[in-house]
């Protein structure tokens, strides 16, 4: 018997060290992640724009640039196509899917070869961004990490999610949008429990990126300020604007998608150099078409693009040169892009108003920036993240109300065409459908209160088991709360008060065989954590208690309460649930 207690103290022992060094560990790779992934953001850029010098892709196309830059994408659509097919597009739908499907493992031969692609795709000047690829690719290699240290499923998920909110970070030096996004568009949880780890990769991502690139916001710094308070009717205009473009040019990437998924299916990589070409060729109309727009986007801010025909050519030109190359498949984001047609759309409005109202109307770099924001919001679906990035872009705090204005008339009415973000619907497209905000609502906004049954059976602690033996009725419950002057006390299952009847135990009271450490729930707290305290302690009821009292039942709600909340019926009991009210705490969960 002692060998047994002494072997058990030994195995709890070692679980409890093994715990603790992968919490770590997974603590170790946090930080080292956070590194590597602004090392990555610092290395696609610079990769990116060296390879646009080689091949003379950073202007308007030359003959040279068509032959050179036609070859880089030519190598890059064949990885894609042939070899690696995860490293289409921006990579985002591809690490949701890890997540949601295979516990975040990523391979470290996609994630390699998606910083090749991605770096021969955006240096061959097509019109995408190489934020999208930095996410994927830092992800990746937070997912390779855990791998290789034999973490845990859950901490190689958080990886990633450290991974993601990493490259952001250092892509574009804004470390709380990068926590934001991820917690909105990769996790799909703002109360998510890897929230402490994606804050510390995100800083030191950040931090790192600005060690190597210096110190600076991603644009100059730009100082608006509101004039008129009628000036804000421009504003709204620009949301109304950006809730009908930014769905008009989703819908305009899935319609292009589907042809090449049935019309040129087989012959994807001829696609990729179409898309390729078309950007050469809209680079003859205005430079500005080529690459991620950066330079475009930080002229349109500084209102060094005034006029109107101008701006409403750049908007066209990045609609149908972005469009045609997402569609195609070939490596890269679409971050920067969408930014760019946002404030290219919010400066055209800004120039307009200028024109007919000049004393209200302010520098048309401020509807730059807000149109910048409501076109992202009405495409990615993350408005938290939309408002904290274009302040951290900036790091102008007074365009911050225009801003919110403009961006929840975007998200609202958008919502009209289609709640998805483009991820999500290029997901549904491809037949994956990825988990969404909305599997959790439902029972997050359902509560115990109104499943729980509140006519239940208890039994008085003096009761003996022959008494409660005879009180036993068939009515399916499996356990009943033990209450001494009305407080729980404990719990005791219909098993164990027959089993100490058969022994004979007919005058012990149930108080002596109660299971006294009784695992409770509140009626406020949501179905989905019964849920899970069902699953997680393997019982079958729990007994709901007063948040005024917790000695004070009030409930009882079982998997069955649950199930038939939502219409359906459980006849033949649930798999994994026993029938037990309490687990014993030494056994490991």
């Amino acid at each position: 018997m002692k060998a047994l207690q002494k072997l058990k103290f030994s195995l709890i022992s070692k679980l409890l060290k093994n715990e603790v060094t992968e919490e770590r560990t997974y603590f170790a790779l946090t930080l080292i992640t956070g590194v590597i992934a602004a090392l990555i953001a610092v290395g696609l850029h610079h990769s990116v724009i060296i390879i646009r010098k080689v091949l003379k892709t950073g202007d308007t196309f030359t003959v040279e640039s068509f032959i050179w830059g036609g070859a880089a994408v030519f190598i890059s659509g064949w990885l894609t196509t042939r070899k690696f097919p995860w490293t289409s597009g921006s990579g985002i739908p591809g690490v949701r899917i890890a997540l949601a499907v295979f516990h975040g493992k990523i391979k470290i031969a996609d994630t390699i070869a998606k910083f090749v692609t991605s770096a021969l795709t955006l240096g061959a000047g097509v019109s995408l961004g190489a934020e999208g690829p930095t996410v994927t690719i830092a992800s990746g290699l937070g997912s390779y990490l855990g791998t290789f240290f034999n973490l845990s499923k859950k901490r190689i998920k958080a990886l990633v999610a450290v991974g993601s909110a990493g490259g952001i970070a250092a892509a574009f030096n804004t470390p709380i949008s990068a926590v934001v996004f991820t917690l909105e568009e990769i996790v799909g949880d703002l109360n998510a429990k890897v929230l402490g780890a994606i804050v510390i990769s995100s800083v030191v991502a950040s931090i790192t990126g600005q060690v190597l690139t210096g110190n600076h916001a991603y644009f100059s710094e730009l100082h608006y300020r509101l004039n008129d308070t009628r000036e804000l009717i421009f504003y709204l205009v620009i949301g109304l604007t950006a809730s009908v473009l930014g769905p008009l040019w989703m819908n305009s990437v899935l319609k292009l998608r589907k042809f090449n998924r049935t019309v040129m299916r087989g012959h994807r990589l001829t696609f990729i150099m179409i898309a390729f070409c078309t950007v050469g060729l809209l680079s003859q109309i205005h430079p500005g078409v080529i690459g991620s727009g950066h330079g475009t986007l930080e002229g349109t801010l500084l209102s060094l693009i005034l006029d109107p025909k101008v701006l409403i050519t750049l908007f066209l030109l990045k609609f149908i040169s972005t469009s045609i190359c997402y569609s195609s498949g070939m490596s890269g984001g679409l971050f920067m892009p969408t930014l760019l047609m946002g404030a290219t759309m919010g400066s055209f409005i800004g120039a307009i108003a200028s024109n007919f109202f000049p004393e209200i109307t302010s520098n048309t770099g401020a509807y730059a920036l807000v149109g910048m924001g409501a076109f992202f919001v009405t495409v990615i679906r993350a408005p938290f993240t939309s408002i904290l990035m274009v302040f951290e872009l900036t790091r102008d705090y007074n365009i911050i109300l225009p801003l919110m204005i403009a961006n929840i008339v975007a998200y609202t009415i958008s919502a009209k065409f289609g709640k998805e973000s483009i991820y999500e619907r290029i997901s549904e497209q491809d037949g994956i459908h990825l988990p969404t905000r909305e599997d959790n609502e439902i029972l997050e906004t359902l509560t115990v209160e109104g499943a729980m049954k509140t006519d239940i059976v208890t039994f008085n602690a003096h009761l003996t088991i022959k008494d409660a033996f005879h009180a036993l009725e068939d009515d399916g419950i499996s356990g009943y709360p033990i209450l001494r002057n009305g407080r729980i006390i404990g719990m005791v299952s219909r098993a164990e008060i027959k089993a100490n009847y058969a022994k004979k135990n007919h005058d012990t009271h149930v108080e002596h065989i109660c299971e006294k450490k009784v695992i409770k729930i509140y009626p406020d707290h949501s179905l989905l954590v019964a849920f899970h305290r069902l699953k997680r302690f393997q019982i079958s009821r729990l007994p709901v208690v007063s948040r005024l009292d917790d000695k004070k039942v009030i409930g009882i709600i079982t998997a069955q309460d649950i199930v038939k909340s939502f219409g359906y019926e459980i006849h033949d009991g649930i798999e994994g649930i026993e029938d037990n009210s309490l687990q014993d705490p030494s056994k490991p969960l």
